[in-house]
């Protein structure tokens, strides 16, 4: 069985074009899993407005409170688990398929990775993630789809993956590592889930003529002492998500450099050159590296 999960909250309209976009798919989903983090914009009422909820196809899961990103993943990954899903296509809400074809292609890359073994059938396959001639995010040092393509090799980007964005994970893999890690909340899970992925020696790979749509943070790109990193700084108490749960993952691999780098000194140079609220997102910082250090991990700081 191939599933798509669908994390979503208060974003309807958004929601709606991803589902249409994975009705349209030529590879058909047997399941369609859409969980709905406690949305308060009427959600449930719009899917059921548009009959989809009135088929088998579908499986509709609103959580009791707001479990952000990660507990919304976290949720629909063992929902799908559990209904014996072979395949799991993983995506957020304003994302969408780029045609008709994105999960055929993706799928019969997976579907050849796993009839030759590949990861020991632990596969982690993605879609090229863009917004027009740009990458969503970037993939190493490469920002453009252009480049993407040029580095890819017989199409693929081995080792590199955008996650939660078009993400194809395969039945073996969620039995070796698990569920996403709900205790994230927000930002960073889909990176952990990634590492985990590669730590147990799945197949982590970006097929590139697989595209995604997601839209591109707001981000300038500059060099620090030599080195080209995003500049960018979001509300305060998602910096603090960001700064904790990246610091948890740092320090487990004890990359304590990469903490005092990218974590506080090029976020201090992006937060001081920036227009934001520099008092409250410079504490909301520290405060989340110190609970990353501690490894105090749940929703411990409300949006």
């Amino acid at each position: 069985m191939l599933a798509a999960i669908i994390v979503t909250y208060n974003r309807k309209e958004l929601l709606s074009r991803n589902i249409e976009m994975l009705l349209c798919q030529t590879r058909p989903f047997e399941r369609i899993f859409v969980i709905d983090n406690c949305s308060t914009d009427g959600t449930y009422e719009y899917l059921k407005g548009k009959g989809w909820l009135a088929t088998e196809q579908f499986v509709y899961v609103k959580t009791e409170s707001n479990l952000g990103g990660a507990g919304g993943f976290y949720t629909g990954v063992r929902a799908a688990y559990e209904a014996g899903a072979d395949w799991m296509v993983l995506m957020d809400d304003d994302g969408r398929a780029g045609d008709e074809h994105t999960f055929q292609i993706l799928f019969d890359a997976a579907d050849c990775f796993y009839k030759e073994g590949k990861g020991d059938k632990k596969l982690f396959v993605n879609s090229l993630v863009q917004q027009g001639d740009q990458l969503s995010f970037k993939i190493g040092n490469i920002y453009t789809v252009a480049d993407a393509v040029d580095a890819a090799k017989d199409g693929l980007l081995e080792g590199e993956a955008n996650p939660f964005n078009g993400t194809l994970i395969s039945r073996e893999l969620v039995g070796e590592i698990g569920y996403p890690n709900k205790a994230f909340f927000i930002k960073g899970d889909e990176v952990d889930f990634k590492q985990r992925a590669l730590d147990a020696g799945a197949y982590v790979v970006t097929v590139v003529d697989s595209r995604y749509i997601h839209p591109r943070p707001e981000t300038h790109e500059r060099k620090v002492l030599g080195i080209k990193v995003p500049f960018y700084v979001e509300a305060p108490w998602k910096e603090y998500y960001a700064a904790r749960n990246f610091t948890y993952m740092y320090k487990a691999k004890g990359w304590y450099n990469a903490i005092a780098f990218e974590l506080i000194f090029v976020k201090l140079l992006a937060i001081m050159s920036m227009k934001c609220p520099k008092g409250k997102v410079i504490k909301m910082l520290f405060k989340g590296v110190s609970d990353g250090l501690k490894g105090k991990l749940g929703a411990t700081v409300k949006p």
